[in-house]
């Protein structure tokens, strides 16, 4: 079963992603800021990252900064996911970048690709991007 760390300071974005991938076969965890993301990261390797930038005590672009300054994290995908506009150089760190709010289909057609292939318990992508 592929992991996925959710890291939003918004704990309404939170439970609604974690439900959502949940049913859809993802094992999910989550953190309320980078620094309780890179614990977890720490804890159980996520096998892909929802990185939300805005978020108190560390935010996303730290988190992202840190992960790809570290050898043993800075392969896994992360997906940023802001309401805000993002540099060059966090488009560049990033897998993917999703405005927020993003449609449903477009998240989970993101997140299978970059695990390279269907979720778990799906009918997989539609392609649509």
């Amino acid at each position: 079963m592929k992991r996925l760390l959710i890291v939003d300071d918004e704990l309404a974005i939170v439970e609604a992603l974690q439900d959502i991938l949940s049913v859809e076969g993802y094992d999910i965890v989550t953190a309320f800021n980078g620094s309780e993301g890179l614990q977890r990261m720490a804890a159980s390797r996520p096998d892909l990252v929802l990185l939300d930038l805005m978020m108190p005590v560390m935010d996303g672009r730290e988190m992202l900064r840190r992960m790809r300054d570290d050898a043993s994290l800075r392969e896994i995908p992360v997906v940023v996911m802001s309401a805000g506009r993002i540099s060059d150089e966090e488009r560049r760190s990033s897998a993917r970048f999703l405005a927020k709010p993003f449609e449903l289909d477009v998240l989970l057609d993101t997140i299978s690709e970059l695990l390279g292939g269907k979720p778990p318990g799906s009918g997989g992508a539609n392609g649509a991007h």
